[in-house]
């Protein structure tokens, strides 16, 4: 099961969620250690993050690389990118977490934006923690129920994107308002 969480941390499509419902399951029926899974479960889905994030983060120090996106993008907005990153980026760590599809490219993100990988490892170690206490929860107390608890974990899921979606599409107009502003202040001073 670590081994798969450690996958799907890397970026690979392995639905923690229900893995994580599995295991607080195994966790009830006394077939897996309640001192050492979760802790262990924590780190391989944290040691797959990070090499994710510092994977991305190395390679955007290689002049080659960066010399290729800012072609593709535009300095300009790269440094953007960077700064929206840098003022609103541990929100969407934490809500990319519990989003499936949307986590690896959002740590792809921060990465190249050179967020400071400390402040990606609090608050991915928080979304982590917070993400294995709900879905060990789940299938702990779900017992044999378990269509019942993947269930709940979809629904679940699909609030938690559906936050992710207002939050994105607040901030795209939000952003789009703040430039209508600046740019008439610009061009009237």
């Amino acid at each position: 099961m670590a081994l798969s969480l450690f996958i799907g941390g890397l970026g690979f499509p392995v639905p923690e969620n229900p893995l994580l419902i599995g295991g607080g399951y195994a966790l009830s029926q006394k077939m897996s250690d309640p001192v050492l899974s979760p802790p262990f479960w924590f780190l391989a889905i944290v040691s797959g993050d990070t090499i994710l994030f510092c994977t991305v983060r190395w390679l955007f120090t290689m002049p080659l690389v960066k010399k290729y996106i800012l072609k593709m993008v535009g300095a300009k907005r790269l440094e953007m990118y960077q700064r929206a990153f840098l003022n609103h980026g541990g929100w969407t760590l934490f809500l990319a977490r519990f989003t499936f599809g949307i986590r690896a490219a959002a740590y792809v993100a921060a990465g190249a934006a050179s967020y400071p990988w400390l402040r990606f490892l609090a608050v991915d170690g928080v979304s982590v923690a917070i993400q294995l206490l709900l879905f060990i929860s789940l299938g702990y107390y779900a017992g044999d129920r378990i269509s019942w608890a993947q269930a709940t974990g979809q629904t679940i899921a699909l609030l938690l994107t559906g936050a992710v979606v207002v939050s994105i599409a607040t901030s795209l107009i939000a952003t789009k308002f703040i430039r209508r502003f600046t740019d008439k202040g610009q061009t009237q001073g």
